[in-house]
Order: C-alpha cells, then structure tokens, then sequence
C-alpha cells in the first residue's frame, strides 16, 4: 500500500515539505509517492521532500492513470484542485491506500489507518485526507460521474468535492465514517488557531490546516518559525524536526 500525495505548480514550501516529511517518518514501510504534474524549479523544500527515505517522486503520467474522456476533462480544467480531486481518485480507484493534502501533518502510525477511513464534516466529505482499497465503487462512481461533468461546473470551485459527496452519502450500504476530530481538530473558519495557539494535540493522528488559508504562515516558515513560535502546528512538528536533524 502506498501514501499518495499530488502537486502542481511552483511554490512548493516548508509546510509542503513537512506534510511529505511526516507521512514518511509515519509511513510504517509503505511507499510515500509524490504525483508531480507541474515540477518546482529550483525549490529547496521541494527538492529536500524528494530527498527524504521512501519518497518516491513521480510524473503525472495521465495517459497510463486516466481514460480518454477523464485526460480531456483534465486538460479543460481551470482550478488545481479540480485536478488534484481528479488524480487523487483515479490513483486510489487503481491502487488503493492512503491520500494526503501537502497541507497535513502526519503525526502517527499510518500504518493503522483503516482500509476505509472517509471524513465528513457539515455539508461535505473530505477530499483532503482519505483511505480506500483499489475498485471501491464509491471511487469508481464518482470518476464516472465526473465523465459528465458539465462545463459549467469547471467554474464552480466546489463542483467535484459536491458530486463525490453525493456519491458517498447515497452509497448502499452507508459508509462508516471516520473520526473526523483526528484528522480535521480544527474547522476551517478557525483555521488560523492551528499557528497561533496551543490546543490539545493527544489524539491527532493527521493534522490538515487548510493550506489556502495557511498559506499566510507556511510560505514564510522555516525551522527557526517551528522553534520559537508556540502553537499547536509547532508542537507537532518539532519532533519531527529534531528526527532530521532540523531543531
């Protein structure tokens, strides 16, 4: 089984680094494999992720993954998540496991995740982190339906996490969801707690901190940041950090 990340675009930065970085000090033995579409140039935190043991960094190879009608959609698609949705269902309707947003920060086993872990908070189920065996049909339904994805849902940011929602919920027999406080401690509107307060941290077992909006604090941070600045993301990253040989 593998852990499964994907990234398009130039500015692959410290968080970035650390999501990658501690899904493969948690991985347990499994392969952690960053899907690449559009490669970082000259990017020191990306170029350390590849560096790290067990890190596989791979091409988007869109042709060997995709079907024809879904390598169309792909290419017509305005937002990187749209894409990143897309792939992220098709590498686990193909190979199973686990996928991770680069905005997360793994801070146990992986290797206890369940075969079947779907979150879902309010009016959604997450994308961001999630766990599936190869063929489950709420993966292959939900490709499907994306095969008919009208063009005017390419404008809509939330389009695809809707549908595969609709998908899930409607699956028979119900999915058993996941204990979301695990992996999403804190809701999106709060996100900004996440590095400015201290929070309770015993039960996390993977940390998302909603990168669009994180991104205030990660493209700036670097080991320096993670020491001197206590808060819940710090306190769950320096043991990672002193593990490298970072802090």
């Amino acid at each position: 089984m593998s852990v499964f990340f994907y990234w398009s675009g130039q500015e692959f930065d410290f968080g970035n680094y650390l999501a990658v970085a501690s899904a493969a000090r948690h991985a347990s033995g499994m392969d952690v494999v960053v899907v690449v579409d559009e490669r970082p140039v000259d990017n020191v935190h990306f170029d350390r992720a590849g560096r790290l043991p067990g890190v596989t960094v791979e091409p988007l190879d869109t042709r060997s993954l995709l079907p024809p009608e879904l390598r169309l959609l792909y290419g017509r698609m305005r937002f990187v998540a749209h894409r990143s949705d897309l792939v992220r269902l098709a590498l686990l309707a193909e190979h199973g496991g686990i996928y991770l947003d680069t905005d997360t920060l793994t801070c146990t086993d992986l290797g206890r995740t369940p075969e079947v872990l779907l979150l879902e908070e309010g009016k959604i189920v997450h994308l961001g982190c999630l766990a599936l065996p190869a063929g489950h049909p709420v993966l292959t339904s939900t490709l499907a339906a994306l095969e008919e994805m009208p063009e005017a849902d390419l404008d809509v940011y939330q389009s695809i996490i809707y549908r595969w929602t609709r998908v899930v919920r409607e699956h028979s027999p119900p999915v058993e969801f996941g204990d979301l406080k695990s992996y999403f401690p804190v809701h999106w509107n709060d996100w900004e707690v996440v590095f400015t307060e201290r929070l309770p941290s015993d039960t996390i077992r993977v940390l998302h901190h909603f990168g669009y909006h994180s991104r205030k604090y990660t493209r700036v941070m670097d080991e320096e940041w993670v020491r001197r600045n206590d808060c819940l993301f710090s306190d769950l990253a320096r043991p990672l950090l002193r593990d490298l040989g970072g802090l």
